[in-house]
């Protein structure tokens, strides 16, 4: 019964498969009129293999290519918009300029591949490989990169409008000063690594987002939501992350020196050993975790600490006025030189910590 049973699903599987090599099948009448005259729109190329061919401002709109072998074949200038490519095998392939608007590169190994300045508005591209492929001045408008690997991207002035990036692998990706702020979706993201000076990223929900090690100096966050996101190690250097929201961030070794917290929650954060400085007027670190971090000379008026673990943090030289300390740990931190006017200390467990013997008795 098994052997029957066994072979009736081998039998099945044969038909399915020569049905769909059945539906691959290039007609050769098409292939031989792409061969003579260097274009064949809407023509059937399925399954051919065009491998390492000269296409140059070839004409392929809307043609059938599933599953044909493009490695290496320069298609510069080249008009694809509209066709089938699912399951081609575009790896090295040279696409400058190509116009691929409203083509469908699903699930395609584009590694690599040189699309700078090519036209990608509203292609779907859900779940390709892209890694290290050439994006610069691509337009990508309205295009679906949902789930896609971007990982070592060049993609400087891309036109991102509309694109949708969620779940996309961009570690490692060269996205400086890309405006990232009207993308269709950038959810759950992974930017570790990735260059990001002085781009905008205000008023995105970057929620769960990875950045370790990215380097975003300059880059702007106004307004950003970026709860949990993951920023360990990050060179956030100058960055504007006024009124964002990093609940729950971590923010272990990162460098924030002269970014702007200006009102920024930062409320349960990880900012252990991170460097930090610029304006902070009315942050909030309750809860937060800031165990040597270094703080040194930023100005934290009105800022709220309440709650939050400050052992061994670097306080000296800072406008901490009005701050508001009440229920946190500062053992061994140290506030000398900081103006400490108005600032709160009651339930504060200081043991160790280093006062200017000018700053009196602190208020409760």
């Amino acid at each position: 019964m098994r052997s029957l049973l066994t072979t009736a699903l081998l039998a099945t599987a044969s038909i399915n498969t020569a049905i769909a090599d059945a539906q691959l099948t290039t007609a050769p009448a098409d292939l031989q009129r792409l061969l003579d005259s260097g274009h064949c729109p809407k023509c059937n190329l399925a399954g051919a293999d065009l491998s390492g061919m000269r296409l140059m401002s070839t004409d392929l709109s809307r043609a059938d290519l599933r599953g044909a072998k493009l490695r290496k074949t320069i298609l510069f200038r080249g008009n694809l918009s509209g066709a089938d490519l699912r399951g081609a095998n575009l790896e090295k392939a040279s696409l400058g300029r190509i116009d691929l608007s409203g083509a469908d590169l699903t699930g395609l190994d584009l590694k690599g591949a040189r699309l700078a300045y090519s036209y990608l508005r509203n292609a779907r591209l859900g779940g390709s490989n892209l890694s290290d492929s050439m994006l610069e001045h691509a337009d990508l408008r309205g295009a679906d990169l949902n789930g896609s690997r971007l990982e070592g991207a060049a993609m400087r002035n891309a036109k991102l409008d509309g694109t949708i990036l969620d779940r996309a692998d961009l570690s490692g990706a060269d996205l400086r000063a890309l405006d990232l702020r009207q993308v269709g979706g950038i959810r759950d993201a992974d930017f570790s690594r990735a260059r990001l000076e002085r781009a905008k990223l205000d008023a995105l929900d970057l929620s769960n987002a990875r950045f370790s090690e990215a380097r975003m100096a300059d880059s702007s966050l106004e307004a950003t939501s970026l709860k949990g996101v993951l920023m360990a190690r990050a060179n956030l250097r100058k960055a504007d992350f006024s009124k964002a929201d990093l609940t729950g961030a971590d923010l272990q070794e990162a460098n924030l020196q002269g970014a702007q917290l200006r009102s920024a929650i930062l409320r349960s954060a990880n900012l252990e050993q991170a460097l930090i400085g610029g304006n902070l007027v009315g942050a909030d670190f309750s809860n937060a975790r800031l165990v040597k971090a270094d703080l040194s000379g930023a100005n934290l008026k009105d800022a709220k600490f309440r709650d939050a673990d400050l052992r061994q943090a670097n306080f000296s030289s800072c406008n901490l006025y009005a701050a508001d300390f009440r229920g946190s740990k500062l053992g061994g931190a140290n506030f000398r030189g900081a103006n400490l006017r108005n600032a709160v200390f009651s339930d504060t467990e200081r043991d160790g910590a280093l006062f200017d013997e000018a700053s009196g008795r602190l208020r409760q």
